[in-house]
This record gives structure tokens, C-alpha cells and sequence, in this order.
């Protein structure tokens, strides 16, 4: 067997060619996913529907100090990068910006709410500050940074917050939007169900 010695730029270069790798429940090594690839939000609008992935909105100021926890903290979790990676197409929209974007919202009836439905179009028609504007009267958020939103692949708004959220919670809501939970049960419903699975699994060990 051949063996060398590596040392300097040498093993830096040796390192970088190999995959992080992150410690799992079964005790294996597997893959780190990547950091969160952020997106334009006219840009998700096409790339979500045609891969069928929900769109996760962050919405931020450079200044907004609970906006750089968010991205020190949760982000960097390594579950919730791995769900984002998989499941969702994610967009940061700076909150206080005059950029434009080609997308456009419309209100929509569904099932009695009226939600709204973003479409991409073919000019640069709307703000960043005027979609974040969009999002925080469709969620009945009081406003402020950070505000997380959530949307269909289609486009259309599900639910949004404002506020720092722990990588914890976080990930709870991510799967319970991913896997169209929303659809049959509410988030309360789903956290308690959660809490009941963990409590069998204790008993069993």
C-alpha cells in the first residue's frame, strides 16, 4: 500500500475533496447537506412549480439583528438544511428594498379565505418592499423582521409569522408543511401528535 504523508496546502487541498460528514441517530456517517440555497423570489416561483416543492419566504433587513440569528442559528442546523435541500425552494426578499421583481399578486378565494396568489410575469412590476407589504397583510402579521412565509408550489400563500424561531421548531414546521399536513390536520394537532410519538418511544426504551 502506498502511503503518503501530506502536510501544508497539500492536506488542505486532501480535506476539501472529502465531504463533511454529520453524525446520525444510527450512529453513521452521512453527508452534511449544503448551506441553504437562496433564490430570487421571481425565480422560485417557476423553479418550485416545476419541481412540485413548497416555497419558504425569509424576509430581512441587513440591520434586522434577530434576521442574522436566524441565519447563524437556524439555518445552520443540519436537519433543517437537509428538509430545505429536499423539500422546498428557499427565497430571502430584503424587506426595505426598492429592488424589482417580475411577480405579481392577486387575491384568491379559497374556500372562503381569501389567500394570495403570486404569479410570475414578464416585467419587473413589484418592489421587494411591496411583496413584503403583500405578505404581511395576507398573514395578518403585525409586520417587523424577520417574517417567514410559506407557499404552495403553485405560488400560493399558506401561512406566515414574524419573529426569530429555534432550529427546533423550526424543523417541526417545515415537515408539517412539506408533507401537506395542513390538509387534514392543524399544526396544534400535529405538535401534540409529535409529543405523544416521543412519549411511546420512552416508554418502549
Amino acid at each position: 500500500m502506498l502511503k503518503r504523508v501530506l502536510t501544508g496546502a497539500a492536506l488542505v487541498m486532501a480535506l476539501g475533496a472529502v465531504p463533511a460528514l454529520a453524525q446520525s441517530e444510527g450512529g453513521q456517517r452521512r453527508p452534511v447537506p449544503p448551506e441553504v440555497k437562496w433564490h430570487k423570489f421571481d425565480e422560485a416561483i417557476v423553479a418550485a412549480r416545476a419541481a412540485g416543492k413548497h416555497i419558504m419566504v425569509d424576509v430581512y433587513t441587513d440591520w434586522c439583528g434577530w434576521c442574522k440569528k436566524l441565519d447563524k442559528e437556524t439555518y445552520a442546523d443540519i436537519a433543517v438544511r437537509e428538509v430545505l435541500a429536499e423539500s422546498y425552494v428557499s427565497v430571502k426578499v430584503k424587506g426595505d428594498s426598492g429592488k424589482r421583481l417580475k411577480v405579481q399578486g392577486h387575491a384568491v378565494s379559497d374556500g372562503g379565505q381569501t389567500r394570495l396568489q403570486f404569479v410570475r410575469t414578464d416585467e419587473p412590476v413589484t418592489t421587494e418592499r411591496q411583496l413584503t407589504k403583500s405578505i404581511w397583510q395576507a398573514t395578518g402579521s403585525r409586520g417587523g423582521f424577520p417574517t417567514i412565509a410559506f407557499l404552495t408550489p403553485e405560488g400560493q400563500l399558506l401561512t406566515g409569522f414574524g419573529g426569530f424561531v429555534d432550529a427546533a421548531k423550526f424543523h417541526d414546521m417545515i415537515n408539517f408543511i412539506k408533507d401537506n399536513l395542513y390538509e387534514v390536520m392543524s399544526y396544534q394537532d400535529y405538535l401534540e401528535s409529535l409529543e405523544k410519538a416521543e412519549e411511546a418511544a420512552q416508554e418502549k426504551s
